[in-house]
């Protein structure tokens, strides 16, 4: 018998330990406003670099212009430390009704810098730099089945009432822009082999993915 797998978060999934002691800091200075499903905020401005605070909820994070799924975050969630570098733009849709406060890059700055949260925030970035380490290195896994096994991983280490509103086959193919079918050959050969569960094409279990296949 094929002994169950219990995979851990992936590093790219990974909730930085420094995020409660940002949102205590800064409860004083920002005010929360409760977004409804579908909206859509940006990182930049023409103005200035926003920051989001993500209290409540659930939000996806997106690069544009090409509309790729980054990543998947629950609250309590910081958006918006990470700069936009060249053409690069992101933005994140609200997936479940949020609370999310707004906060200018310059002013969270300041507010380090007079609370002597320097070391802190280091610390923060620290983890912010490893989770995209990792995430960079496996979209651009040498093999769809690489790319596939990660997101699956991924994919069941959110909480179940995310996960069971998006198929299997979407999630991966929006993450990784591989083609719907290549993805579905790799996901029935999965099920028929019994290393994963699926309802419907919802992820439900999985029960062992092999580091190759």
């Amino acid at each position: 018998m094929t002994k169950k797998m219990n995979p851990s978060r992936p590093l790219s999934m990974l909730r930085s330990p420094y995020t409660d002691i940002f949102f205590e800091k800064l409860d004083s200075y920002v005010k929360y406003k409760t977004y409804p499903v579908g909206t859509w905020l940006r990182m930049q401005s023409p103005e200035v670099r926003n920051c989001y605070l993500v209290r409540t909820g659930v939000i996806h994070l997106y690069r544009q212009p090409e509309d790729v799924l980054i990543g998947v975050f629950e609250a309590p969630s910081i958006r918006g430390l990470v700069p936009e570098t060249g053409s690069l733009e992101l933005s994140f849709r609200v997936a479940a009704v949020s609370e999310i406060a707004h906060i200018s890059y310059p002013d969270l700055i300041k507010i380090i810098e007079d609370n002597n949260l320097w070391e802190i925030f280091a610390k923060h970035m620290q983890v912010l730099a490893s989770s995209l380490f990792v995430h960079m290195t496996h979209i651009t896994s040498p093999s769809a089945y690489e790319a596939i096994r990660f997101q699956l991983i991924e994919l069941m280490s959110l909480s179940p009432a995310i996960r069971d509103n998006i198929t299997a086959e979407k999630y991966i193919r929006s993450k990784t822009q591989l083609s719907r079918s290549g993805i579905m050959r790799i996901l029935a050969q999965l099920k028929a082999g019994g290393y994963i569960v699926l309802n419907n094409g919802v992820l439900k279990e999985i029960i062992n993915l092999p580091a190759k296949y």
